[in-house]
């Protein structure tokens, strides 16, 4: 993670912070095919599903990580989507016949406490924030929360998405469907 931030930190740390806005407004006005571009060709999108486990099971508190509560046993990922998965779910969001958004929700992205983890010698970023999404649909309204764990890399004057893990703040979701985008 960086500490003590210097002037070029910053200017990188707003930097990410632009992007982040950009893509979040991007998906909010459903502009998929501009979001697509933003993305890596390596890219791979995950949002794993997460167990409840309840405090009597825990052995040692002074270990536990929210990581054991995405590594239960048996259990799929929601998402694990790479370039290809992202395209059809975007071009089945785009033909009208998917019924989970028809008529289309509208939705609102906040995003909040980014955070640069860690920059490798190629230049590509670990970087975390927060996520706010309020999605209303008819007169279903829904929020979800999350914290997302993204790899940006280099290209031109920004970056692209190579990597992106969500990790939902819910057990049990409250959405009849994630066909959002987060």
């Amino acid at each position: 993670m960086i500490t003590g931030m210097n002037g070029q930190d910053f200017t990188l740390l707003m930097r990410v912070e632009q992007w982040l806005y950009r893509e979040a407004r991007l998906l909010d006005d459903r502009r998929y095919d501009l979001w697509l571009e933003l993305i890596d060709d390596k890219i791979r999108y995950r949002v794993p599903s997460r167990g409840c486990v309840r405090q009597g099971h825990v052995k040692d508190f002074s270990t536990w990580s929210v990581e054991r509560e995405l590594e239960v046993p048996d259990s799929l990922p929601l998402i694990d989507d790479d370039l290809t998965g992202l395209r059809d779910r975007i071009a089945r969001l785009q033909t009208g016949m998917a019924w989970a958004e028809t008529p289309p929700s509208i939705s609102r992205r906040l995003v909040s406490n980014v955070m640069i983890m860690d920059v490798d010698e190629g230049g590509r970023l670990s970087v975390h924030s927060t996520l706010f999404l309020h999605k209303v649909r008819g007169d279903s309204r829904v929020i979800f929360t999350a914290e997302r764990r993204d790899r940006l890399v280099p290209a031109g004057a920004g970056f692209r998405l190579q990597e992106r893990y969500v990790v939902l703040d819910e057990v049990v979701l409250a959405a009849d469907n994630l066909s959002l985008l987060f």
